[in-house]
């Protein structure tokens, strides 16, 4: 399954396993909690940022769902195959697989994969550029995901 010293696909995240039924609540929850509240435009923190998940291939598109004063929340679509490109994640961020997924993840020169179904929620610290990150959708089919990143720290 995974090889010898590698550590599994998102070695930062701690993952909870209440799949599809707490995932689902969850997203739902998120999304239209910051859509009908706090979608007010797109508000920066007081350093002028906006805290957005960016990803240097153009062929992975995402969109703001809601932001304000303390999370901004982004839909993404990750083509089959795909690689998102080296990138950093700009502060603590809760994700929400939306789809099945097959991932490599990349960190330097470690690389893991695993799976991620549908209604998998999970934690992402912070990542820098310069920790060389990059992930892979190595599934037959496209994947869909939302990130909630928390302004503070960003």
């Amino acid at each position: 399954m995974h090889s010898e010293g590698i550590k599994p696909i998102f070695e930062r995240a701690r993952v909870m396993t209440k799949r599809h039924i707490l995932g689902g609540v969850v997203a739902g929850a998120v999304v239209t909690a910051a859509a009908f509240q706090f979608a007010d435009g797109f508000q920066a923190n007081a350093a002028g940022k906006t805290c957005l998940q960016t990803y240097p291939n153009p062929k992975i598109s995402g969109r703001v769902v809601a932001e304000n004063d303390k999370m901004v929340v982004q839909r993404f679509h990750f083509p089959a195959g795909e690689w998102e490109g080296v990138h950093a994640h700009p502060a603590n961020q809760l994700y929400i697989m939306l789809t099945d997924a097959h991932w490599k993840v990349r960190f330097g020169d470690r690389v893991s994969s695993g799976f991620s179904p549908a209604g998998e929620v999970g934690f992402y610290g912070p990542v820098e550029l310069s920790e060389d990150h990059e992930s892979q959708n190595m599934g037959a089919n496209d994947a869909e995901l939302i990130w909630v990143t928390l302004k503070e720290g960003c």
